[in-house]
C-alpha cells in the first residue's frame, strides 16, 4: 500500500518480495523521499530500480526480516542514491552453496566459477598417468568368443613363418586390439598383470575354465588354475620394425575335462596388416573359446585442480572427483581421475560467522550498482564469502 505523506515522500508498506518501484506504483515511485516499512517477513529480494527522481531511501524493516535463500536480499541498481537500512530485522542472503558442472567426457581447460569468487576447476591431461585396463571381457563360462574357422591368411613377423589354417579369433583380429595390447611390440601384453583364461564352448565338456595364461613373471594362478609365462617371448624385425611374438604351451584344455589333451596359444601382430593375432595351434576340434582378456597399459587420465579464491574455506562434495574435500581460502585441491572423462559436477558448501558474528554467505547483502547504508540497521546481516 502506498501512501503519500507529504507533497514529497512516499510511504509505502511492503509484505512481499519483488521490486520495490512497483510497489510503490507509478504515482508515489516519482516522488524524490521513499519509504518503505515491512508489515511482514520477506522471503526473497527486494529490488529498487534506477530513478533520477530519488533522493532519499529508506528501508525500514520494522522488526522483520529479509531473508533471501537464493540470492542477495537487496538489489538496490540506483547507483547515485544510497538505501538506507534501519531496523532490527535481520537481513541476510541464506545461500551456502554453488555449484558448476560440465557434462561433456571431452571437456579440458579450466572452468571460471563466478558464483565462487572467479574461483576456478582446471581439468589437465598427461600429467596424471595410470594402468588403464583396455580389454576386460569376463565372459560366462560358455559364453565366450569361438575361435574362427581356421581360413584366417596371417603373417607372422618373419616371413618365412607365414602361417595358414591357424584357428585365428576374428573378433581380436584388427588393428584396434593391437593398439590395445601396446602396438606391434605388445608392450601392453608384455606385463606381468596381462592375463587370459579360456572355457569349453559347452557346458557337457565339464571344467567350465579350461585354462589360463599370463604375461612375463605374472601371478602362479588365474581363475583358480596354473597359469605359466609365455614359452616363447620374443622381438622380431620385420621390415625394419620390432614385433613381439608369444606364445604359451599347453594352456588351453580339450574336450570331455580335459581328456581331449592340451593345446597350445600363440599371440603376434600381423605383419601385413598391422591386426593382432590370438590363436589357438594343435586343436581346432577342440571347442574351446577365449572367456576374458584383461589387458592393461599406462595411459593417461585427467586432474582436476580446485582453486578456492573465497575469502574463507569451502567444502567440495559431490562425488567424483571431490567428496566432501575441504578447501582453504586461496589454496587448491587436487584429484586424480583414471579415465579419460573430464566432465565433473561439483558443489562448494560454506559455513560459520565472521569476527562481528555475522554469518557468511555466498552473495553480498546487497548486489546492486548502488550502495547501502547500514548506520541505522540493528539487526544482523550475513557478510559475503568474497
Amino acid at each position: 500500500m502506498s501512501i503519500p505523506l507529504v507533497s514529497n515522500v512516499g510511504f509505502t508498506e511492503v509484505n512481499s518480495d519483488g521490486n520495490l518501484n512497483n510497489k510503490a506504483g507509478t504515482t508515489t515511485s516519482k516522488l524524490p523521499i521513499q519509504l518503505f516499512k515491512l508489515t511482514g517477513n520477506i522471503s526473497g529480494n527486494l529490488t529498487m530500480s534506477n530513478d533520477n527522481a530519488h533522493q532519499k531511501i529508506i528501508i525500514d524493516t520494522n522488526g522483520n526480516t529479509i531473508l533471501d535463500p537464493n540470492g542477495s536480499p537487496i538489489t538496490n541498481n540506483n547507483p547515485n542514491t544510497t538505501v538506507e537500512l534501519k531496523g532490527s530485522g535481520n537481513v541476510q542472503s541464506t545461500l551456502k552453496t554453488f555449484t558448476s558442472s560440465v557434462a561433456s567426457a571431452s571437456n579440458t581447460g579450466t572452468t571460471t566459477i563466478s558464483t565462487a569468487d572467479n574461483s576456478t576447476m582446471a581439468i589437465t591431461t598427461g600429467d596424471h598417468t595410470f594402468i588403464g585396463t583396455f580389454i576386460d571381457d569376463n565372459r560366462n563360462a560358455h559364453g565366450g568368443i569361438a575361435f574362427g574357422d581356421g581360413n584366417t591368411t596371417v603373417l607372422w613377423p618373419v616371413e618365412s613363418f607365414r602361417q595358414v589354417g591357424l584357428l585365428v579369433n576374428e573378433t581380436y583380429y584388427n588393428t584396434a586390439t593391437t593398439t590395445n595390447l601396446g602396438g606391434v611390440a605388445m608392450t601392453n601384453a608384455n606385463r606381468a598383470d596381462f592375463g587370459m583364461t579360456f572355457t569349453h564352448a559347452f557346458s557337457e565338456d565339464g571344467t567350465p575354465i579350461s585354462g589360463a595364461l599370463t604375461g612375463p613373471g605374472g601371478p602362479s594362478s588365474l581363475e583358480g588354475r596354473t597359469s605359466p609365462d609365455p614359452s616363447i617371448n620374443q622381438l622380431y624385425t620385420y621390415n625394419g620394425v620390432a614385433y613381439r611374438y608369444m606364445k604359451w604351451n599347453s594352456v588351453i584344455s580339450g574336450v570331455n575335462n580335459g581328456n581331449g589333451g592340451t593345446f597350445n596359444f600363440e599371440m603376434f601382430i600381423n605383419a601385413a596388416n598391422g591386426q593382432a593375432v590370438m590363436a589357438m595351434t594343435q586343436g581346432r576340434g577342440a571347442f574351446n573359446q577365449i572367456k576374458n582378456v584383461d589387458c592393461k597399459g599406462v595411459t593417461a587420465g585427467r586432474r582436476f585442480t580446485f582453486t578456492n579464491n573465497l575469502a574463507i574455506p569451502c567444502v567440495l562434495s559431490g562425488g567424483e572427483p571431490y567428496s566432501n574435500v575441504t578447501v582453504n581460502a586461496g589454496a587448491t585441491a587436487v584429484s586424480n581421475r583414471d579415465s579419460t572423462d573430464g566432465s565433473f559436477n561439483i558443489t562448494g558448501t560454506i559455513s560459520g560467522n565472521d569476527g562481528s558474528n555475522q554469518p557468511f554467505a555466498i552473495l553480498p547483502v546487497n548486489n546492486g550498482s548502488g550502495d547501502i547504508s547500514v548506520t541505522s540497521h540493528t539487526g544482523t546481516r550475513s557478510v559475503s564469502a568474497f
